[in-house]
């Protein structure tokens, strides 16, 4: 029988063509990864950009929860995210040539071998700086109350002026808003009497913003700023004609912060030794906002049992909030919710805010924005904690 022997050349062609494809794929898989570097920028921007959005919520949010625990407030500020990434990259092609007719010995029936091997290795090295914001001015600024015309500016920008009102105001002329500091944690007719108080001072203000906002609309009141003698001063106008279904709300809006019956009000921040036709404002620091906003959290039963924190009667028997009492609230639960706005977790529950609960996710966010505008990190502060999270 007679075996026909394929010839040498054709193997060591055939052989060779392999080895140049496996080559030339190297190639394109080293070059496509030369421009990897650049395609990072925007996948990563915009992911530490989530991650440091959705950590300055939850940060808020601990802290407010740690009020309602009678806890000091803790905040960390992200001060620098460095990344590096490292490609390392190799192609390398060897090989070596035989002249001989031993083919017993070859690879491939051939004495002609061509190697090829290519290298790919990519890493990323983030490093995260993290300012504890603290301080004399911090704290300064924190304490501080926030200026009336901060309210005026933020309604003509946009933001959400009610529930501005009823969480940064505390006094509008004769009307006091819920009260925001401690009380005795001891449960006497005296405390139980101070929080019945409270509640009617928090729903005659509700009253007040409503009939604000109502008169508003129709043209009925309005404030304007007006120069007078090279200064800025903000005034409340009444127009001079009201419509007769609308005098008996005008009526009542008077009689609740105590105006007379003049049609120019000049805003002030004084309380004692007002002229008739002052109005005093008085607002809230942040430290206080978030204090007043604590008491929209819903603690579990048993920590109101066992006097863990201070019971506002705000809370029903079930331990579940009322609704509009506080326009804030933060729901407890002992398992991880599930699709929030925002969760974090404190004294083994957790505290989160629901997707639909519109106004809590809009009294959140401006406390977020107002602690950046009155309180921020000390300028050339030295990094105090970095790490690296690779």
């Amino acid at each position: 029988m007679q075996t026909t022997k394929r010839p040498a050349g054709r193997k060591r062609k055939k052989a060779n063509h392999r080895y140049f494809l496996l080559i030339v794929l190297a190639l394109l898989i080293i070059s496509g990864c030369a421009a990897q570097g650049a395609r990072r920028v925007p996948a990563d921007r915009f992911n530490y950009n989530a991650a440091i959005a959705q950590s300055t919520r939850e940060q808020m949010l601990l802290n407010i929860v740690r009020g309602r625990y009678l806890e000091v407030p803790v905040f960390l500020t992200v001060s620098s995210v460095l990344t590096q990434y490292e490609y390392d990259r190799s192609i390398g092609v060897g090989g070596f040539f035989g002249f001989g007719g031993d083919s017993t010995t070859v690879i491939g029936g051939t004495t002609d071998v061509i190697t090829g091997d290519a290298n790919l290795r990519f890493s990323e090295r983030p490093t995260i700086t993290y300012l504890p914001v603290e301080g004399q001015k911090f704290s300064a600024h924190l304490l501080s109350d926030i200026p009336a015309d901060l309210i005026f500016a933020s309604a003509q920008a946009g933001w959400p002026l009610d529930v501005f009102m009823r969480i940064g105001i505390t006094r509008l002329g004769a009307l006091e808003n819920m009260s925001f500091g401690e009380v005795l944690a001891t449960e006497t007719e005296d405390t139980k009497t101070a929080f019945a108080h409270d509640l009617q001072k928090m729903k005659r203000f509700e009253r007040m913003i409503q009939l604000i906002f109502m008169l508003s609309d129709r043209e009925i009141i309005e404030v304007q700023q007006v120069e007078e003698n090279g200064k800025a001063e903000r005034y409340l106008f009444i127009a001079e004609k009201v419509p007769g279904e609308l005098r008996p709300l005008l009526d009542e809006l008077k009689k609740l912060i105590g105006l007379s019956d003049r049609k120019r009000f000049r805003i002030t921040d004084r309380v004692t030794n007002l002229r008739d036709d002052e109005i005093s404002i008085q607002t809230r620091s942040v430290m206080a906002m978030m204090e007043f906003m604590a008491r929209g959290v819903e603690v579990p039963i048993e920590h109101l049992e066992q006097g863990h924190v201070i019971d506002y009667g705000l809370q029903d028997s079930e331990g579940e909030m009322a609704e509009g009492l506080i326009p804030f609230r933060m729901i407890s639960s002992k398992s991880r919710p599930e699709n929030v706005f925002a969760a974090v977790r404190h004294q083994g529950y957790w505290y989160y805010i629901d997707h639909s609960d519109i106004t809590s996710k809009r009294a959140l966010s401006l406390i977020i924005v107002l602690f950046r505008l009155t309180a921020p990190t000390p300028a050339g502060a030295a990094p105090i904690l970095t790490l690296p999270t690779g």
